[in-house]
């Protein structure tokens, strides 16, 4: 009744970095890094990938400005993407419940199904550093070329996928912050309210399904 249409998040790649502007590209794990966005399907074939921002942009604001926020505003809204807690919440971009101690059991329910699916785009990022290793640090100088690299890397991990078989034992996790994943900008505007709250009422008619 509500298809996933894939599932979004973003990765660092470690760069060396500029010497202009070095302060930009520090993430928050504390190296500098290039900001690689991307959706995946059950198959870890990548459905859409967006990279160029430095890695202190926070995920959030990284999807705001990607080609696909305005694509999912035409989504079929019976569709949608499954995110962590740093995505803001919409009707075609579901987020967990936050985990606050006070869940119902339907809400874990539904946390733990929401987790179980969007882990194939961390099994994807890991397949695809495992593959690809220079994405582990790129000693790149010319920024300006870094996003056409990793880019390039995730269409060859797509061909890799269409033409191979999935050896399992490639498939690595990335290693997850927790903090990112509770971290989540706030909604201002009255629209975007509106729209969260739908949102919200489309998450909840999930968790009942699940039960």
């Amino acid at each position: 009744m509500y298809p996933v249409a894939g599932a979004i998040d973003g990765t660092y790649v470690p760069i060396s970095g500029p010497s202009a502007f070095r302060e930009s590209y520090i993430c928050r794990k504390g190296f500098q890094a290039m900001h690689l966005q991307a959706v995946c399907g059950p198959d870890l074939k990548f459905l859409d990938v967006f990279c160029g921002y430095p890695g202190s942009v926070h995920d959030a604001r990284v999807y705001r400005n990607s080609p696909l926020f305005q694509e999912d505003q035409v989504l079929p809204p019976k569709f949608h993407i499954l995110s962590d807690s740093a995505y803001p919440m919409s009707i075609n971009l579901m987020t967990p419940y936050g985990d606050n101690d006070h869940l119902t059991l339907e809400e874990k329910k539904y946390n733990s199904a929401h987790s179980s699916t969007r882990v194939d785009i961390e099994r994807a990022f890991g397949l695809l550093k495992g593959k690809f290793r220079k994405l582990k640090f790129l000693d790149m100088r010319n920024v300006e070329d870094i996003p056409c690299t990793i880019v390039t890397c995730c269409a060859l991990h797509n061909f890799i996928l269409m033409n191979e078989s999935l050896d399992e034992s490639e498939v690595v996790l990335e290693d997850v912050d927790v903090d990112e994943r509770i971290q989540s900008e706030n909604v201002q505007c009255e629209n975007e309210a509106r729209v969260v709250i739908t949102g919200q009422e489309k998450r909840r008619s999930i968790m009942h399904l699940l039960m």
